[in-house]
């Protein structure tokens, strides 16, 4: 399979993006060996590379559906979809046709933008150390390949460190890599984000809140459209989170929450803060796509048979283990207001989920409420909120001060009220919390997966009990037959 993608990847390794305005990119895709060289031959040209790295991890394969919503929620028993695929994928049926055609684009898409951020790296090495901002394109490249790494670890691997993990892919060639154990690719993935974390040491000036954008050279602005310092921080809490290192989990959380970079919105904006714009309170990292909207017009807003993707819901008499509307009652006191429930519009017998669409830009010919007009259009990949959570489950056992602090400013930014002192925060208090909050973003999954938890399947009625078999997605076929 990497021999595959290898040969796809020389295809489209140069095909970029630029980046001329926060909404104005160009697609230029040279195939020549010698148009490559040239792509690499001054800033100019390291930078449409760097954003046509971008330019892949929207794809509908990666962040623009199926590592967002298209299978990761489908897998958590939050979204349903009728088609066959999908179907098959809700029951765990790994050894459907369709389902291991839709695991293999995963990784075929990953592997190849891998492919394409390690071409800019031998490129850095190469011609780029006298580059003005060579330590900003570095460290961004290793935060993107740490970033896809991880993902497909935390998809296609346990979480036993000892068993066998993925290949870490990191030269821009038809080598074959092989598989690492579990612990070994933890290793890599936290080496990348921590020299990432060094070279971009800028951004601490460059991201200073509220953003002004007005940097002469363009590379340096719009930087949460970037593999920025704090999205590698963020990342970093992610990593030692899954692999269960709290200590640190926690230390990174809190330096990008320390950081006062990302506030978190008031209830009032919870509404349409990720509506297919990023934030410019909470967004760490997203990524600038003009297709995601038509995407979310397909799959989410507009409902069509075996093919739409709506929350689990009782409105048509059915009862499912856990719907939204059930999730969303967990913890709180009834007469409490979550903000959150606002995402959902309920419409008979189904509901339609709204929180990743750009609504307004469907219903009113792009007329956008005041302020929201200056938002980017995209896809938002980490968000602050989910670092208060990670905090407060990281100091739970350590210092409950500082967690029901982290917890009760999540919650009070979604409109709900703090606990009261009678109250004791507990960690399936934080897991429910997580779940409220990242419900749709491709999160709870991991999140699941990380502490075994049994299954409560909405899809076939009934609790299917933790097991590998169901949380470790078979790596495709293709990969075992080009070793």
């Amino acid at each position: 399979m990497m021999n595959k993608i290898f040969k796809l990847t020389l295809i489209g390794a140069a095909g970029v993006m630029l980046l001329a305005s926060c909404n104005d990119f160009l697609d230029v895709r040279p195939k020549s060996e010698k148009v490559e060289n040239d792509q690499f031959s001054d800033a100019s040209g390291f930078e449409d590379a760097i954003n046509g790295v971008y330019g892949s991890l929207q794809q509908t394969s990666l962040y623009g559906k199926d590592l967002l919503w298209g299978v990761n929620e489908v897998l958590a028993q939050d979204l349903q979809c009728t088609s066959t695929t999908m179907s098959a994928m809700a029951s765990y049926d790994y050894t459907n046709d369709y389902v291991k055609q839709e695991l293999s684009n995963i990784w075929t898409q990953a592997y190849q933008t891998i492919g394409y951020a390690n071409n800019v790296l031998e490129n850095l090495a190469d011609k780029g150390s006298g580059l003005k901002y060579y330590n900003l394109y570095r460290g961004e490249m290793l935060g993107v390949r740490a970033m896809l790494h991880f993902d497909m670890l935390r998809l296609f691997a346990p979480t036993d460190t000892t068993k066998t993990g993925i290949p870490y892919a990191t030269s821009y060639s038809k080598t074959v890599n092989p598989f690492l154990t579990v612990g070994e690719d933890y290793r890599r993935i936290i080496a990348d984000l921590r020299e990432a974390e060094t070279l971009l040491s800028q951004d601490a000036t460059l991201m200073a809140y509220p953003r002004s954008n007005s940097q002469y050279d363009k590379f340096t602005n719009y930087r949460e459209t970037h593999c920025n310092l704090y999205a590698v921080q963020a990342l970093l809490a992610r990593v030692y989170w899954m692999k269960g290192d709290m200590a640190n989990a926690g230390a990174y959380a809190e330096k990008v929450i320390s950081s006062g970079n990302f506030p978190l919105v008031e209830p009032t904006e919870v509404q349409d803060y990720l509506a297919g714009r990023l934030s410019p309170k909470e967004t760490i990292f997203g990524v600038y796509s003009a297709s995601y909207l038509e995407t979310c017009q397909n799959y989410l807003y507009t409902y069509q048979s075996y093919q739409s993707y709506n929350p689990y819901y009782d409105g048509s008499g059915s009862a499912h283990l856990l719907p939204y509307t059930t999730l969303y009652t967990l913890d709180v006191e009834a007469t409490a207001q979550d903000y959150r429930l606002t995402h959902f519009v309920q419409s008979g017998a189904y509901a339609t989920f709204l929180k990743l669409v750009d609504y307004y830009e469907l219903e009113t010919n792009g007329a956008q409420p005041d302020g929201r007009d200056s938002y980017i259009p995209g896809v938002t990949l980490i968000h602050s909120s989910e670092l208060y959570l990670i905090a407060a489950e990281a100091f739970l056992n350590t210092n409950m001060e500082k967690a029901r602090g982290y917890f009760d400013q999540e919650r009070m930014s979604r409109g709900l009220p703090a606990l009261t002192a009678e109250q004791t925060l507990t960690a399936d208090m934080i897991y429910n919390e997580y779940h409220k909050e990242l419900f749709g973003e491709g999160q709870v999954w991991y999140n699941m997966k990380r502490l075994n938890k049994d299954i409560q399947s909405n899809a076939r009625s009934l609790t299917l009990p933790a097991s590998d078999n169901i949380y470790v997605l078979p790596i495709p076929d293709d990969e075992y037959q080009y070793r």
